[in-house]
């Protein structure tokens, strides 16, 4: 009998085979979940310092991609300059060194506050020396680690790409566990240092990742890490990975623009069509997708064809309809490009250029949606744009050849028409956009009133004519939240009695139309703080609105974020601040927190008083200041809403409010109003610069 002439694998052969997916696997599971941890997590910190400006998070979104590219090219110059042993040592020693230097995370020392001049430049500084290493080290661990992969001998080394399927379920996850699970339970210096134990633990998996690599046989030699000669990569398959990667990615941005702004304003709604983004990956890089391709291309042409049939009839679908139409579509587009560049991946020679390409592409994607059309639209427009760019992601558009003339053509057709739209999109009065969102002035079919509103959320009203039909003149009334014998209204001259009948200095954060000014009185001295310099011009503008050239004509408007703008305010010079910044369904955190109310209480005289307007459709923020306030040594009274029709028939709109004050007696409250004394700190936390419940806010609102 004749014997085999292939020698058997001794058991450790055998043992390091069997170990070397699951540790590959775990290893990029769990690389993938601190990034996607690092990234809320830091922004958390820096919130309370630099404040919720378009520029620092214009700032975060640009460093964070492009330390991701910067990673995804470390890793391909690393396999394409190193053996893999030597690539393992550089690397390893990368993270040793953020291990002793960069860890824990945290503000850097010396950058306490931004300049005056020059916030850009000082930002990026902040991002690199804060989070930049530690970013950067986990960044190239994806490609890095697969490479490596099919270096090790496994029966399924020579297609690593399914591994991208672990890293992007470690993404995915991280996703869902902070908001629920992590920002809820552990305050930000736990966090950060989990997140160093989670780096410590990484580490020790990327190395014994290596010595599974290394165990597959010689690599001492200094030649690329490629387990057979690179294939060349053509300029058209580079161009074709770009614009696969760069479609799915700014339509995530345009699609969550889109859904917030038309269909439904909701807490923490960008993480469902993030997590679908993600879910996508994890799907097409499967050995044996579940869902196949094929039906993807489909089921695309069918979402559609139903968003045209539903234009063009009009039809009503509900928001509900509305958000699964267009996550349907958005997330069958995201199955075709991606399922198109699974199926042009190249061999593993050329994986991590591959991975370099495609992550260039989700930069200038979320680029284009992130920083440019808000600049260039006033609406939504881009979204609509990158449905049509996700048909020609469909192989039938991708596989055409056209020649040089036609190509031209073409080229040239779609510039001329895009600057068309930009210019049409700049002239439009009745939408404008900025960072924070679409702002978007409307009529009522009868002419009555004129209304603001940011997403699905009214930030104020005008009457424009009587009931008559006739042209109101005279000083504006205060309309929606506003309205004399409101709650707000009700709350400040609380206040405005027990000082005699007028007040002196007043701080009021959020600007809207402006409607609030029409409730100051003579002789009295507001300033209004709004962070949004779009709506500070609607405001301003008499065309639009007439409440501050009509009630409080000098009146001042201070731009920026009031957690830095309001701490220039000189101490103990207010008697009352008005935060009227929570009626949306994306609250700034930071401006009810146990530092934030600190800085009120520093700005107030004695006996002054802060009033909270915490209307909000999602989440239940009353036990929140009553816990924060209690906190600081204050009482919290809180008039609940009593919306009648007759109010709504007026565009009065009765809103939640708090009022806070260290003594009873530095309010007015009649007993008739129906304001009720809070007892303790209640059933909430304390909200501070380092810990914020609101998942919690969003189910005490859901619970009976």
């Amino acid at each position: 009998m004749k014997m085999s002439s292939t020698p058997a694998p001794s058991l450790g052969a055998t043992r390091r085979l069997t170990m070397t997916m699951p540790v590959f696997a775990a290893t990029l599971f769990l690389s993938a979940f601190l990034l996607f941890g690092i990234q809320p997590m830091f922004a958390k910190m820096v919130l309370p310092k630099l404040g919720g400006s378009p520029g620092v998070w214009s700032v975060a979104m640009v460093f964070f991609q492009t330390a991701l590219l910067a990673g995804y090219g470390y890793a391909h110059w690393l396999v394409g300059r190193f053996s893999l042993r030597r690539a393992a040592l550089i690397h390893l020693a990368l993270m040793a060194v953020v291990l002793l230097v960069g860890l824990p995370i945290g503000i850097a020392a010396g950058f306490e506050r931004p300049p005056q001049e020059g916030a850009t430049l000082w930002l990026i500084a902040l991002f690199a020396a804060s989070v930049g290493l530690p970013f950067f080290a986990v960044a190239a661990n994806g490609p890095l680690l697969q490479a490596w992969f099919a270096r090790s001998g496994h029966p399924r080394a020579a297609d690593p790409y399914f591994l991208y399927a672990a890293s992007n379920v470690g993404s995915f996850l991280a996703l869902i566990a902070y908001p629920f699970l992590i920002e809820p339970v552990l305050t930000l210096s736990l966090q950060s240092l989990a997140w160093s134990w989670g780096f410590g633990l990484l580490l020790a998996a990327i190395a014994a990742c290596a010595g599974l690599a290394l165990g597959a046989g010689d690599t001492h030699g200094s030649a690329p890490q490629a387990t057979a000669a690179a294939t060349s990569v053509t300029g058209r398959q580079k161009l074709a990975w770009v614009g696969l990667a760069f479609v799915p990615s700014g339509l995530l941005v345009a699609v969550t623009a889109h859904l917030s702004t038309d269909v439904a304003s909701v807490p923490l709604l960008w993480v469902v069509p993030l997590a679908l983004f993600l879910l996508t990956f994890v799907i097409v890089f499967q050995s044996r997708p579940l869902l196949r391709h094929g039906w993807m291309l489909t089921a695309q042409l069918v979402f559609v064809a139903a968003l045209i049939l539903k234009m063009l009839f009009q039809w009503s679908i509900g928001w509900a309809g509305e958000l699964a139409l267009h996550l349907g579509l958005f997330f069958t587009t995201a199955m075709v490009a991606h399922g198109e560049l699974a199926r042009r991946r190249p061999d593993v020679a050329n994986l991590t250029a591959f991975y370099l390409w495609m992550s260039l592409g989700g930069v200038l994607g979320g680029l284009f949606c992130g920083l440019l059309a808000p600049l260039l639209f006033n609406s939504v427009v881009e979204y609509p744009i990158l449905i049509v760019a996700g048909l020609l992601c469909r192989p039938g558009f991708t596989g055409i050849r056209l020649s040089g003339p036609v190509r031209a053509g073409l080229t040239g057709a779609v510039v001329v028409g895009l600057i068309a739209l930009v210019v049409t999109e700049q002239q439009r009065s009745d939408s404008v956009r900025s960072f924070f969102g679409v702002n978007r002035i409307v009529d009522s079919p009868d002419g009555r009133f004129r209304v603001l509103v940011h997403g699905s959320t009214v930030h104020g009203a005008q009457r424009l004519r009587q009931d008559d039909g006739s042209l109101v003149s005279g000083r504006p009334e205060a309309l929606s939240y506003y309205y004399t014998g409101g709650g707000i209204a009700d709350g400040i001259d609380a206040v405005r009695q027990v000082r005699g009948g007028r007040l002196g200095a007043v701080a009021a954060i959020g600007l809207g139309t402006g409607s609030l000014a029409c409730q100051t009185r003579p002789g009295e001295d507001w300033t209004f703080f709004e962070i949004d310099p779009e709506v500070a011009r609607m405001a301003a503008d008499p065309s639009r609105f007439s409440f501050l050239a009509g009630c409080a004509p000098t009146a001042r408007i201070v731009l920026g974020d009031a957690r830095l703008t309001l701490a220039d305010a000189a101490p103990a010079s207010l008697d009352l601040i008005v935060v009227d910044a929570f009626s949306s369904d994306a609250i700034p955190v930071h401006l009810m927190t146990t530092e934030a109310i600190a800085l009120y209480q520093s700005k107030l005289r004695t006996g002054g008083a802060i009033l909270f307007h915490i209307s909000n459709r999602n989440m239940d923020l009353g036990p929140v200041v009553t816990a924060t306030a209690h906190a600081r040594g204050l009482a919290t009274w809180i008039r609940p809403t009593n919306q009648t029709p007759e109010l709504m028939a007026q565009r009065k709109y009765t809103p939640h409010v708090a009022i806070v004050a260290r003594h009873p007696e530095d309010l007015g409250l009649p007993a008739e109003q129906g304001w009720v004394a809070q007892s303790g700190p209640g059933p909430a936390r304390a909200w501070r610069d380092d810990y914020a419940d609101v998942i919690g806010a969003i189910w005490r609102k859901l619970a009976p």
